[in-house]
């Protein structure tokens, strides 16, 4: 290669690789999420997102850009977002089990954004449903004494707010063998009442949660939301597993079962609630 056909080569290629830092700091930063989604084996579910953009005024959602999603990182299928910012897509499990949603924006579109990542839950309906509050699962004292960034991963690996001990190891007995699980949020008075689905889903995860169904906050509340999983047409979910008054009223409320964990004081706890001092305990109350 000659000199001069060298400089010339160069000349292109930081031509080139200056063109894509260019159009790589023009596009717009924004928020994919995507909801979990359950299912039975065949049938169909429907597989929801949304792209969020943000300028001077607020929120703006994102519409014609296209979106990827994979199925446990198997390209399925491409979709639009509409004006509303939002896609969804249809897919067809074969078999029971859980599998991992994955949506991304295209290299090609003007947005940029992280992949999203969410749950498929593939369900029998004989089996039982576990409903479980995240305030059973996390420390009392952390909520108020972690930063509000406190879902963030730390450089050591470590997830803020702290589990209660021994309660991913026994939900992860009582799951394997006999429980699907619905992960319920507590609303807007619970732990972690100010993050994301998938900021809670990344610390389930890290701690080593069972996987399961994140059902999202709902505005009629937790009973809207086990109504709603009843006229989906599932009838096993009778038992659950929470921390708060509220949360075992509700259950109660709907002729459920529930147990009650680090149990409350005696004034506080519902009459027809079972109290277990800790997690070792819940397996012999269910």
């Amino acid at each position: 290669m000659t000199t001069s056909f060298r400089r010339i080569f160069l000349a292109v290629v930081f031509w080139l690789a200056a063109g894509v830092a260019v159009e790589a700091a023009d596009k717009a930063a924004a928020v994919l999420t995507v909801r979990d989604a359950l299912t039975l084996p065949n049938h169909s579910v429907r597989i929801e997102t949304r792209l969020i953009g943000k300028d001077s005024t607020g929120n703006v959602p994102l519409g014609g850009v296209l979106l990827h999603l994979r199925i446990d990182g198997k390209e399925i299928t491409t979709g639009k977002t509409n004006d509303a910012g939002e896609a969804s897509f249809e897919y067809l499990p074969k078999m029971r089990g859980t599998n991992t949603i994955s949506v991304s924006v295209d290299d090609a579109a003007q947005v940029t954004a992280e992949r999203s990542d969410a749950t498929l839950c593939v369900w029998e309906r004989r089996r039982p449903i576990l409903v479980v509050e995240l305030a059973a699962l996390i420390q009392a004292a952390s909520p108020s004494t972690v930063p509000a960034d406190s879902l963030a991963t730390s450089a050591s690996g470590e997830v803020a707010p702290t589990p209660v001990p021994e309660s991913a190891d026994e939900l992860s007995r009582l799951t394997q063998y006999y429980y699907n699980v619905v992960y319920v949020t507590g609303g807007e008075s619970g732990p972690m009442a100010n993050e994301s689905i998938a900021q809670v889903r990344r610390w389930l995860e890290a701690h080593k949660f069972p996987p399961g169904f994140l059902a999202p906050p709902s505005s009629g509340g937790l009973s809207t939301t086990l109504e709603t999983f009843k006229q989906d047409g599932w009838a096993t979910m009778k038992t659950g597993i929470g921390h708060t008054k509220a949360f075992a009223d509700t259950l109660l409320q709907h002729r459920m079962e529930v147990v009650v964990v680090p149990e409350l004081p005696k004034s506080e706890m519902p009459r027809k609630a079972k109290a277990a001092k800790d997690w070792k305990e819940v397996r012999k109350k269910l």
